[in-house]
């Protein structure tokens, strides 16, 4: 049985404006724990999101240069 993991945009700190600069990868693509999937940008730095779970990127929830939030689902990375 195969189990989704999300990647969600963490807590970076009392940032309010986050933005998806980067995609590292692509659906269909496998990935293990702690590749890096994205780059994110707040006004003061740089972050790079790592996936949750070895797996197959299953579905892109975002688009490079989207606004995002805090929490919100950027992937789901299905195992395999």
């Amino acid at each position: 049985m195969s189990k989704n993991h999300d990647l969600s945009v963490p807590e970076l700190g009392k940032t309010e404006e986050i933005n998806l600069v980067e995609w590292k990868v692509s659906p269909g693509e496998n990935v293990t724990q702690g590749t890096e999937m994205a780059e994110v940008e707040t006004m003061k730095s740089t972050f790079s999101l790592e996936a949750p779970a070895d797996g197959q990127v299953d579905e892109v929830l975002a688009e490079q240069g989207d606004s995002v939030e805090v929490g919100q689902r950027l992937a789901t990375i299905k195992s395999v």
